[in-house]
């Protein structure tokens, strides 16, 4: 930019020198038109901030009057007849700052009213802007405030009319690129004209896109004055609004709003693990949450997405509590957890639909199932016996026993690992409960003993129950039901 800023000042001063006293000369204004051309489209992609501010550094950098008129109304001509997205912002800034603060003059009188005329009609709707409120009617007569009865979606705003063949075209481009898309989109059509039989017959032929919830309006004595608001001085006119009301896009035709739909909710691989998601879910959750808890924030999470229709927020909301919940211990995590995963990713076939999907959610969520259906309350433990410090009362033992036949009207199974300080802690506690308690037994299986005596039965150990964090304990009862596991003796 610094460069081409160079280049500018160079350019002026040039121009500067070879001025007549009182007039430009056709050579230098067609040298200097063609400059001014190459600089503005240099900066083109830098954005309508940048842009107001080297217009005016062009502008303001001009001493001799000529030339700064000169300038002025060719930087402003440039933005004025731009295609550009956005361009409209920067001409009405000159307008403002310059011919009407500044006391910069247009070459004639009509050239000023044009100008401020299509201010007047483009100031209240440009990028950036909050959209500004329409009072409209629908099509049985119903007023209907159009962003405030509507708020937190994505919205197309599109004025037309019937007897207008280029919004016929633009209709048939809509609907070609936009039948059949599930974008979480609401699409606003709203009419221009007077005639309601034929408003309504054009409507329902041709602006009912399947996949996009489409909503039609009208405001036939003009009273929402949405020609100035918006700027309708012609048909077809599209806007792109965000759920916060900001206009992302104006002056849209059917390939740029497809566009820039596409990059909004395109499927892009998503980044799991956000640690400001960490946050949200240790503040919405607390220090000690109950299952129910686990899966009342899911269900939260998809409200807050599918009530926009969002899968992209659902995918981005559901992952990240994914990664959260993982590493979490504790029998309410991991209960709450399997059920989580259940209902809002395995049962969700029409959500995880990528590879992307498939890899980093799906896949992860099947192993930490394939974890968690392991030895579920409700089932029996398996019929396995095992060598294993057997604590009845005060008393222990080292003793093969049957799983299942621990012989307590309560029993408490613990997997280990040596030189676990966790574990240890819990196996304190269990001999603490069995001294105090006489209908409980204890049974301690040391994990790292299993593996090096016997791999053949490590590995139905890790085939029946979820060995992925030690210690791990369950509770049975006298007939080996499982009662509870991932508990906590402490």
């Amino acid at each position: 930019m610094r460069v081409i800023r160079y280049i500018a000042i160079a350019l002026l001063s040039l121009m500067s020198m070879s001025l007549s006293a009182q007039q430009l000369d056709s050579l230098t204004r067609q040298t200097l038109s063609v400059k001014l051309d190459e600089y503005l489209s240099a900066i083109e992609a830098a954005g309508p901030q940048v842009q107001m501010e080297e217009a005016d550094f062009l502008i303001e950098t001009a001493t001799d009057s000529l030339l700064r008129q000169f300038i002025a109304v060719k930087v402003y001509q440039h933005y004025f007849e731009s295609p550009v997205m956005g361009a409209e912002t920067v001409a009405i800034h000159i307008l403002d700052k310059w011919f009407l603060q500044e006391g910069v003059r247009m070459y004639n009188e009509i050239d000023l009213l044009n100008a401020r005329i299509y201010a007047d009609f483009n100031r209240q709707s440009l990028i950036g802007m909050k959209a500004p409120e329409l009072a409209l009617k629908t099509m049985d007569e119903q007023p209907c405030n159009l962003y405030t009865e509507a708020p937190g979606r994505y919205s197309v705003l599109f004025f037309y009319d019937t007897d207008c063949a280029k919004c016929k075209l633009e209709t048939m481009m809509l609907d070609r690129t936009l039948q059949g898309k599930s974008y979480p989109v609401d699409f606003n059509a709203v009419y221009v004209g007077d005639n309601k039989a034929e408003w309504q017959e054009y409507a329902q032929g041709n602006l009912m896109f399947d996949g996009l919830n489409v909503r039609h309006f009208w405001d036939p004595e003009i009273d929402s004055d949405f020609q100035r608001k918006y700027g309708v001085l012609q048909t077809p006119r599209m806007f792109l609004i965000a759920p916060d009301g900001e206009i992302l896009g104006r002056g849209l035709d059917t390939q740029a709003l497809a566009q820039i739909l596409d990059s909004l909710f395109s499927e892009k691989d998503i980044v799991y693990g956000d640690p400001q998601a960490e946050a949200l879910f240790e503040n919405l959750l607390g220090p000690s949450p109950r299952r129910e808890d686990i899966v009342l924030i899911a269900q939260m999470l998809e409200s807050s997405a599918m009530e926009r229709g969002d899968k992209i927020l659902y995918k981005q909301l559901i992952g990240n509590y994914l990664y959260y919940l993982a590493p979490k211990t504790g029998e309410e995590y991991k209960e709450g957890m399997y059920e989580f995963i259940s209902k809002f990713i395995l049962s969700r076939t029409d959500i995880w639909t990528t590879e992307d999907d498939k890899l980093k959610v799906v896949g992860f969520a099947e192993i930490m199932n394939d974890l968690l259906s392991k030895a579920t309350p409700g089932t029996v433990i398996p019929d396995i016996k095992v060598k294993g410090e057997y604590i009845k009362g005060t008393r222990s033992s080292d003793k093969k026993k049957n799983l299942r036949k621990l012989s307590g009207k309560e029993n408490i199974i613990i997997f280990h690992t040596e030189g676990c300080n966790i574990c240890a802690a819990e196996i304190k506690a269990a001999r603490a409960l069995a001294a105090e308690n006489s209908k409980v037994r204890v049974f301690l299986v040391n994990v790292d003993k299993i593996v090096e005596e016997n791999p053949t039965l490590s590995a139905v150990f890790f085939d029946s129950f979820d060995l992925s964090a030690l210690p791990y304990i369950l509770q049975t009862d006298k007939e080996g039901s499982i009662l509870r596991r991932y508990i906590s003796l402490q």
